[in-house]
């Protein structure tokens, strides 16, 4: 397995607990992770190391960047508020998302290809489609207001 894309599962088993038990406190984040990565199946070339990992910084990431990540998610999904999505297809969007938005060394569309491939993995089977649908918007929407940032203005 990749080893982002270790980080990147690991990520998301952090944020999904965090999520369901609504305490993303830097104790309950740390608890978590620890956990994860000692009782992982991966082999130890691949677990992500505890504190020093890409897994920590998503999560991070994540949790400092969360209403403006789940605001670009609600405007980007058409009939679906943040709050009524699966819990795993909510923590999926928003580690993609941040990608996209604040991870330079990350091309959008690797964001985007992880994001489906994490959610074959460990959603339902509709999800890697909706949530396709959702990160194509967001990277969209960033783009056009990119250009609109670069264009001149008028006077």
């Amino acid at each position: 397995m990749n080893p982002r894309r270790a980080c990147r599962e690991a990520a998301l088993q952090v944020l999904y607990q965090c999520d369901v038990l609504a305490d993303f406190s830097s104790e309950r984040t740390s608890f978590i992770s620890e956990h994860f990565n000692t009782q992982t199946d991966l082999e130890d070339d691949e677990r992500p190391v505890a504190g020093e990992s890409y897994s920590t910084a998503l999560i991070q990431g994540v949790i400092d960047h969360i209403d403006f990540l789940d605001n670009i998610i609600g405007l980007a999904s058409t009939n679906w508020s943040v709050c009524r999505m699966a819990c795993i297809d909510r923590n999926i969007l928003r580690i993609a998302t941040y990608e996209i938005h604040f991870s330079e060394d990350v091309p959008p569309k690797v964001s985007l290809n992880e994001a489906i491939e994490i959610a074959k993995k460990f959603s339902a089977d509709d999800s890697p489609k909706f949530i396709n649908g959702v990160l194509d918007k967001i990277f969209s929407l960033k783009n056009k207001r990119e250009a609109s940032d670069k264009s001149p203005s008028r006077s």
